[in-house]
């Protein structure tokens, strides 16, 4: 890959660990010319600051590390402890309730991994606390939860979320924390390769989870491989959001994401049953999904060693497209401003019907969608004059993205490339 300076100090500095051979490349990297600027804010992008703080406050004296630049990302990292601490103390007292109760919960992502696998809560940012319960325990799951203080959050009411959605939030009493209880990770709206929705896939989850201590209390998280499948599909899931103007493949914190799936391939390297990951992501039509993003993972932050490789007997899975892949490399690392996904979703429609469906569909939106976006009363007058105002505002919101975007064919293509990839089932 033909990376920036920057792009190859956020690849090297997104570790927990630094080989001598790492260290020795931040080294010299830190001699040679750097935007620190650019540095930064690309580390805010991809969300893992405090990994860099981590990184470089190990270099020592000398080396070229602006002091104001190393004072900031101190600062964030001590931010991020400070939050995790709270939502960390939050997490003990839902889990200690949920215990009391009987109620059997999978603790999912950051707050899974930021003690056990990263092993410095700072050291991985989180926004929210993700709970799995079993569907039938969501009732109970609910109130205990209620009990604690916390309020519903959501545009739709409860009841639409337990049919429509596969979680259901909750704020804490100060608003700071939000607790997604969820009962399964996939919805019919997302990417089809993606959407998978039957209990068969979940329930797996729930036999092979493992009993671990977190926030002074026991609870399950996924085993590893099952860690691997949910993070890889997570990945994908905030790659190609299909809201319609949500965004394209190119989108926050897909950095950080694949930390977390680095960090487990090395956390669990002895330990991971890749027989079960492959027969798992086969019987569910993933392999080449999870196989792809794993080899991604280990190809921009495994220091040059790859545990799949290693214990795969040597093998590299045959279904990867390695220009495929090429792209998602540049895609991942590139910070780009948001253009409207619905237009590249309708170019990479399959048929002229489909493609001036969706964009019928964004733009003229069901009235549930439409009333709920601007605060509507359905039944006023007022509300059917948001059918003409709409579509102009959305062509004067985006006119400066799409005019951008026209011209770059090759961009367009590309994102052509990935929405038929996680849309289409091969």
């Amino acid at each position: 890959m033909n990376l920036s300076n920057e792009d190859r100090m956020l690849l090297y500095c997104s570790q927990t660990e630094i080989s001598e051979t790492t260290r020795s490349r931040i080294k010299t990297l830190l001699s040679s010319p750097l935007n620190w600027d650019n540095l930064l804010e690309s580390a805010n992008w991809h969300g893992v600051t405090p990994l860099l703080y981590h990184s470089l406050k190990q270099m020592g004296e000398g080396n070229y590390i602006p002091p104001d630049l190393l004072n900031k990302l101190k600062n964030t990292y001590y931010e991020n402890l400070a939050k995790n601490m709270y939502l960390y103390s939050q997490l003990e007292k839902i889990l200690e309730a949920f215990n009391q109760h009987g109620i059997k919960v999978i603790v999912l992502k950051g707050a899974a991994l930021a003690e056990a696998v990263y092993g410095d809560i700072a050291l991985r940012p989180m926004n929210d606390i993700d709970l799995m319960v079993k569907k039938e325990d969501l009732p109970t799951a609910e109130k205990i939860i209620s009990d604690l203080g916390y309020t519903f959050d959501g545009k739709e009411p409860p009841e639409w979320y337990r049919e429509n959605h596969f979680h259901v939030g909750y704020l804490s009493p100060d608003k700071s924390i939000l607790v997604e209880l969820h009962w399964h990770i996939a919805r019919k709206s997302h990417p089809s390769r993606i959407a998978i929705i039957d209990s068969a896939f979940i329930q797996g989850f729930w036999e092979r989870a493992e009993t671990l201590e977190i926030a002074g209390n026991k609870a399950l998280v996924l085993c590893p491989e099952d860690l691997l499948l949910h993070l890889s599909l997570h990945f994908l899931k905030h790659r190609f959001m299909s809201n319609s103007f949500r965004g394209t493949f190119t989108n926050r914190n897909a950095l950080i994401q694949l930390c977390d799936i680095s960090h487990i391939l090395k956390h669990y390297s002895d330990e991971i049953n890749w027989d079960r990951l492959k027969q798992e992501s086969d019987k569910h039509g993933i392999r080449n999904l999870v196989h792809s993003i794993i080899y991604i993972a280990e190809e921009l932050l495994g220091n040059g060693e790859s545990v799949s490789h290693k214990n795969s007997n040597g093998s590299t899975p045959e279904s990867l497209d390695y220009e495929l892949i090429e792209l998602i490399h540049k895609k991942i690392l590139a910070k780009e401003e948001r253009i409207p996904a619905v237009f590249f979703q309708s170019l990479a429609a399959d048929s002229f019907k489909l493609k001036v469906r969706i964009l019928l569909d964004s733009l003229f939106p069901q009235p549930s969608v439409l009333a709920r976006k601007y605060s509507l009363d359905p039944h006023s007058l007022k509300f059917y004059l948001y059918y003409l105002i709409r579509p102009l505002s959305v062509l004067i919101k985006h006119a400066k993205l799409l005019r951008k975007s026209w011209g770059a064919n090759k961009e367009i293509t590309e994102e052509v490339i990935l929405n038929k990839w996680i849309n289409s089932r091969n």
